[in-house]
């Protein structure tokens, strides 16, 4: 679909990020209140983060600087506890995970949703030890079942595909098993197509922890949406724009940067004969390469022909996209590598917003941060058969 035709639907313009549910139409005061379950483009999003769309590929670099940047400046939170050992413990844990914190900032502002799933397993180098771990659950395989009159999970699915290949790499076949969390038991189901020895592991267990050991990051989260907001959502527009306008200056330029030949002549036959050989002028092509001099008479004129390539008009297009881009985004104009133009502007003046938006994202990312650190104590002295007064924790960002 043409930008044109993108922008003359009836019904106005919805992020092509956004995966919207059918509805149907009905009188106000008749509409039942239901949750929002559309959900991000998952896929299209990391496409335009890595750059990795042909739609977008002109425009889609400002993806990764608007991602990145926030979510650096937003970093890693600190946990703390009244309990000394309990403390210590989440210090360790939370340092082990890193890397995995870094990501859930960087992934929930980029697909809106990341599941963080805690989880008790062997140790990969030393089976007799068991430990937690941090898992990030791809959002497109989880789907949450809320309790209609509270809103908290009754039971979480998970849908985890599976890829069958052989020896030598060739996928010889695909199926899912899928998982059902609640807070008493747990239920992992293979599909018709899995294995039968596969099958027949099909099992419901008890859920040792008496609580889903998932919490849910939405970026952006309303109370009328199940599911996060990317936030590249509110740019992809601009991003598209940018790259139609610069692939039509591109194209333009190839088509009118290269001079063509214009020659004024008295005598047409005689020109030809005097700088040409007897097949070319045959043939019907004329080739100018390695001809250093053309023979003219009196009064004859040679030059080139070029035409605007209208760069100028496109130019000022290209700056106010980029401009509607740095404004939407929030993200300072420095960020994406505007060097000169920053100087309008200092440095210091431009991060007050940023600043402020990343004290905005931290505060909405700390009751998720919360939960998640006191889940870990709740499994931990379980474990440990260790008793807190509380699992209460601090989140701190400074």
């Amino acid at each position: 679909m043409s930008i044109l035709q993108r922008f003359k639907r009836f019904i106005g313009e919805i992020s092509v990020l956004r995966q919207a549910s059918p509805r149907k139409w009905s009188f106000p005061f008749s509409q039942a209140y239901t949750v929002d379950s559309s959900r991000v483009d998952y896929e299209l999003a990391r496409e335009l983060y890595r750059n990795t769309s042909d739609r977008y590929k002109l425009g889609a670099s400002f993806a990764k600087p608007v991602i990145n940047i926030m979510s650096g400046f937003m970093g890693p939170p600190h946990f703390s506890h009244t309990s000394v050992e309990a403390d210590q413990a989440l210090a360790q844990i939370m340092d082990t995970w890193a890397s995995k914190l870094l990501r859930i900032n960087r992934d929930t502002l980029r697909d809106g949703d990341v599941f963080a799933r805690i989880v008790r397993g062997r140790d990969r180098l030393n089976p007799r030890v068991e430990q937690f771990s941090l898992v990030l659950v791809p959002p497109e395989q989880v789907m949450p079942i809320l309790d209609p009159l509270t809103g908290e999970w009754q039971k979480l699915i998970i849908r985890h595909p599976v890829r069958v290949t052989d020896t030598t790499g060739r996928e010889t076949g695909r199926y899912h098993v899928t998982e059902t969390l609640t807070s008493q038991e747990r239920t992992i189901e293979a599909d018709s197509s899995a294995p039968a020895e596969l099958r027949q592991q099909n099992r419901t267990e008890l859920n040792p922890w008496g609580f889903i050991p998932i919490v849910h990051f939405k970026n952006e989260a309303t109370e009328n949406q199940l599911f996060g907001v990317s936030d590249l959502e509110a740019i992809e527009p601009f991003m598209k724009i940018y790259h139609d306008t610069m692939l039509f200056a591109v194209q333009g330029s190839k088509l009118f940067s290269r001079p063509k030949t214009k020659f004024t002549l008295r005598d047409v036959q005689k020109f030809l004969a005097d700088n040409f050989s007897p097949e070319e002028i045959a043939a019907g092509r004329l080739k100018f390469a390695e001809k250093e001099l053309f023979l003219m008479q009196e009064g004859d004129n040679a030059g080139f022909i070029t035409a605007d390539s209208g760069m100028a008009g496109v130019t000022i297009l290209l700056e106010f996209i980029f401009l509607n881009i740095v404004d939407v985004s929030q993200i300072p104009e420095f960020a994406f590598g505007t060097a000169v133009a920053s100087s309008k502007a200092s440095v210091s003046e431009q991060m007050i917003p940023l600043v402020r938006n990343v004290r905005r994202k931290r505060s909405m990312f700390e009751e998720y941060y919360g939960e998640l650190a006191t889940m870990y104590l709740a499994m931990w002295s379980k474990v440990e058969n260790r008793k807190l007064d509380s699992y209460q924790v601090n989140v701190d960002w400074d």
